[in-house]
């Protein structure tokens, strides 16, 4: 299916050269980053911006984060904490459709399915709603565990949403809008991700550095080590998984078997606190978001591996990023400015030197 996307000139992008230069704490032999490892990974407190953000950038409500594409309506939905709602966005234009307000804010995204409804984790009243598109309307109301985090739904005629509750250390299994199991979790779950031929469904514990995977009806299938401190998770059409190391500069990229997730490639970012992350999986690629650095960095899918592919300016605090398959829209949200970025990825640009990618 497509549809007619206003063009947009694709400012400042970046070409993909040599190795990154990381973040963190340099050695004392003055050559090699060592990444520092807190508590609980969180996004880097971004900067002012120094470049102009590459692409339309179009105003949102408050403190937009969480962002999830609806490829056959062409409508972004977009999680905002100031009010509490979700914002229904057209994709070919960044204007906002509709607001629908809601008790609490998320601070991510998904779909149940390519049309909906919006699976949306409201932390702070320990519900998952679920917003039917293009109308706007809550079709369920569930309460699930403290501070639900992300949510992801394996695909069926009765889809089964797994829900990663963070400060429960539970994943809640939520079918026709009713909690159905709880199930234990690796310690403070953040990202979900369900395989999109509904085989297995991946969830990062942040705080336990590890990713646990369970079978459809919640049943685990086993653990492994997650990098130094990762945050976020998605799935590609492959099967395999993606994983934003946040503390450790990289995606981590695991597969599962009847055994459990296993690591089978990981690659450096550029710089620096990569966070948000999503797939195009009709084009085979992998972005992420560069929270010290307000950078998008994508990398080219390749087997098991992952090449470094472009880098763009974003607006500052990218904490989440979504991607249009029909088109290769890419979108970044801008939460300390309360800015929505659109960039049409595809269109080329000017690179820059890597020592002006870091700054």
């Amino acid at each position: 299916m497509s549809r007619r996307v206003v063009p947009i000139l694709l400012a400042l992008a970046v070409a993909a050269t040599g190795t990154g230069c990381g973040s963190g704490t340099v050695s004392s032999a003055g050559r090699d980053p060592v990444a520092v490892r807190t508590d609980v990974p969180e996004p880097a407190r971004a900067p002012s911006l120094t470049r102009r953000p590459a692409g339309t950038v179009v105003e949102m409500p408050g403190a937009p984060e969480g962002l999830a594409v609806d490829d056959p309506g062409g409508i972004l939905a977009v999680g905002l904490r100031r009010p509490d709602a979700v914002a229904l966005v057209n994709v070919a234009t960044g204007r906002v459709r509709k607001v629908v307000r809601l008790p609490g804010a998320p601070r991510h995204l998904q779909l149940a399915g390519p049309a909906g409804p919006v699976l949306v984790p409201a932390e702070q009243v320990n519900q998952l709603f679920q917003v039917a598109l293009p109308s706007g309307r809550v079709v369920a109301d569930t309460r699930v565990g403290h501070q639900p985090h992300d949510a992801a739904a394996v695909p069926g005629s009765s889809p089964v949403v797994f829900v990663g509750n963070e400060y429960s250390n539970t994943v809640s299994l939520v079918r026709g809008g009713k909690q159905i199991a709880v199930e234990p979790a690796p310690r403070q779950p953040g990202g979900v991700a369900a395989a999109r031929n509904g085989s297995v469904v991946v969830v990062v514990g942040v705080r336990g550095r590890q990713i646990e995977a369970y079978a459809p009806d919640g049943r685990p299938l086993g653990t492994a080590p997650a990098g130094v401190g990762p945050t976020h998770v998605r799935a590609a059409p492959s099967g395999l998984f993606y994983v934003a190391d946040t503390e450790g500069d990289a995606v981590i990229v695991f597969r599962v078997t009847a055994d459990g997730p296993h690591q089978v490639g990981s690659v450096r970012t550029r710089c620096c606190t990569p966070y948000g992350i999503a797939i195009d999986g009709r084009r085979g690629l992998v972005y992420v978001t560069l929270t010290a650095t307000n950078q998008l960095e994508s990398f080219r899918i390749s087997g098991h591996g992952l090449v470094p592919g472009r880098t763009w300016p974003t607006v500052r605090q990218p904490d989440d990023v979504a991607v249009d398959e029909v088109t290769g829209r890419v979108f970044v949200a801008g939460t300390d400015d309360d800015q929505l970025q659109l960039i049409d990825a595809g269109t080329g640009g000017p690179g820059l030197p890597l020592t002006e990618q870091c700054r």
